[in-house]
């Protein structure tokens, strides 16, 4: 008799990033010249992004993003976003409990799963990401 062993793929402890930019059509130009790629603008809850995806999920993916509530800032304007394998609510719920700041709460993202923004001791944001089930 045989047994197989199923290895489920390893999670990221990153699960997607985003890079604050002022003009998307310049940054998309420069990151495709950069990178070698093509990005995929798109829009996201009126949020112009440049979606960085190798397309099959086998890493971590991310977007130059026009944000005009998170314009970039010299040395603090890349956000993270950790994989919240117990749930982004969960998650969040500690994140206050140490002393973390919510800057955007609990936000459902469609297929996308689930997501929120803490502001962190300090002060860097940091987003919370969870899969759709």
């Amino acid at each position: 008799m045989t047994t197989t062993t199923q290895v489920s793929p390893r999670a990221n402890v990153i699960n997607w990033f985003e890079i604050p930019v002022t003009n998307i059509e310049k940054a998309i130009a420069m990151y495709e010249a950069m990178l070698d790629t093509k990005l995929a603008l798109s829009d996201f809850e009126g949020v112009p992004h440049a979606v960085m995806d190798n397309g099959d999920h086998s890493s971590t993916s991310g977007a130059l993003i026009s944000d005009p509530n998170r314009p970039p800032g010299r040395g603090a304007s890349t956000v993270i976003y950790l994989n919240a394998k117990d749930g982004v609510g969960r998650c969040l719920s500690r994140a206050v409990e140490a002393g973390a700041r919510v800057v955007r709460p609990l936000t459902e993202i469609g297929p996308h799963g689930t997501i929120a923004l803490i502001e962190d001791l300090d002060g860097n944001v940091i987003g919370l990401h969870a899969n759709a089930h």
